[in-house]
């Protein structure tokens, strides 16, 4: 693959030097961070590195297409950021293209022995860590407390089909969820013990295990909104009291209790065939450092200093608190407050069982491929089995043609 992906490299380099981007590194004394969060996450990382570091002017510059931007212009010393705030999945993509950093290059492994050992995994490409992770989200099963028990919280799939047979009518759905998304179906597949992608990056949408989760969980789209799944749809029926419980993200939570939804977190449930829990995706967000930035000793200096700085959990602690966000850290588990947070502790708990996205640059394929073999088969009413064929040999001739 890493022909081909030079190739691109050389490509994206000479785009970028005709891209416009209203960012630049010229100042010596500016230190640019780009990133996709939200406002208040932002801007607990700019109080935090301002404080420590008050002769650095931070700009944290917020990039709605922040992966496809640093594709352009990643390798650019006058456009590119000096780091960038996002999940892990995408570092073997930019390892391979060449534009990251490794974290090691600036710290040792004995300044990360306080993280979880999964969130240093999920972001190691090929033996080497591109990430100091921050904190890590993974879906959530949520319910409101008003229409919902928590001692009748469905505790197996068979028993949350019957909740949906049971409670499901023209005012109110009983549960709902974005089923044809690859990163919201992957929970089913992981709870039959398939993979969209096995340890070698090779794709398995035509695994039988894809296709026993997703034949199995077809059933289920019959008591859900029909033809709706994308994320708006499905999120506003939840906020709206017309769905009783939900998978969703603990994005969703600030604006279910804006709207004076009383929300519970419960287990997710165990899939009665295997005996395993839907095991959602992780993603661990964090910060990861441009090759360009290091471009003199006193750079390589401070971004240093910063990652130290950013090794106490503190600033982990702040998120969590401020966002729900679940720290990076073990240590800052100890703290009274977060012990106290009911939505950051339930994100550590369902990480037991979540299961780190792919970090390979094949994973970048499948995002689309998966999705719109989803597509098909949920919304579509296409065959499953020859859908999944199909989408697996669109998935492979699309990898042969990055090597």
């Amino acid at each position: 693959m890493s022909r081909k992906i030079l190739m691109i490299s050389y490509l994206l380099l000479f785009t970028s030097m005709l891209y416009a981007c209203n960012s630049s590194n010229n100042s010596e004394s500016e230190f640019i961070i780009w990133h996709d969060k939200e406002d208040i996450v932002a801007n607990l990382i700019d109080e935090s590195l301002s404080t420590a570091f008050p002769d650095v002017e931070f700009k944290l510059v917020r990039r709605e297409s922040l992966t496809e931007t640093l594709k352009l212009v990643g390798n650019n010393p006058s456009t590119a950021p000096d780091m960038y705030m996002f999940a892990h999945d995408k570092v073997g993509l930019f390892a391979e293209i060449g534009i990251l950093a490794p974290i090691t290059d600036f710290i040792s492994r004995e300044a990360l022995d306080d993280y979880y050992p999964f969130t240093l995994e999920a972001a190691t490409y090929q033996e080497t860590l591109y990430q100091l992770p921050l904190y890590f989200e993974t879906l959530l099963f949520m319910y409101n407390r008003d229409r919902l028990n928590a001692e009748d919280v469905p505790q197996t799939t068979d028993d949350l089909l019957v909740y949906m047979q049971q409670n499901t009518d023209a005012r109110r759905y009983a549960f709902v969820e974005q089923h044809s998304n690859a990163y919201y179906s992957a929970g089913w597949i992981h709870g039959f013990g398939g993979r969209l992608l096995d340890q070698n990056g090779m794709p398995m949408l035509d695994d039988e295990k894809t296709i026993e989760a997703l034949d199995y969980h077809l059933q289920f789209l019959d008591y859900m909104p029909v033809g709706q799944a994308e994320y708006a749809t499905v999120n506003t029926l939840f906020y709206e009291r017309q769905a009783n419980s939900i998978i969703g993200g603990p994005w969703m939570v600030p604006t279910a209790r804006e709207r004076g939804i009383d929300l519970g977190f419960a287990p997710m449930p165990i899939v009665n065939e295997t005996g395993l829990p839907l095991s959602p995706y992780a993603g661990i967000q964090g910060l990861h450092v441009l090759k360009v930035a290091v471009d003199t000793p006193e750079k390589k200096a401070l971004i240093q200093d910063i990652l130290l700085h950013l090794t106490d959990p503190t600033l982990s602690i702040e998120l969590a608190l401020a966002s729900g966000s679940a720290p990076a850290q073990v240590s800052a588990y100890s703290d009274p407050l977060i012990q106290e947070n009911e939505l950051v502790m339930a994100m550590r708990n369902a990480a037991e069982n979540a299961i780190p996205m792919p970090n390979v640059p094949e994973m970048d394929i499948l995002w689309v491929t998966a999705n719109d073999f989803l597509v098909n088969v949920n919304l579509q009413g296409k065959d499953l089995r020859e859908a999944a064929q199909e989408a697996q040999n669109r998935t492979l001739e699309l990898i042969d043609a990055m090597e």
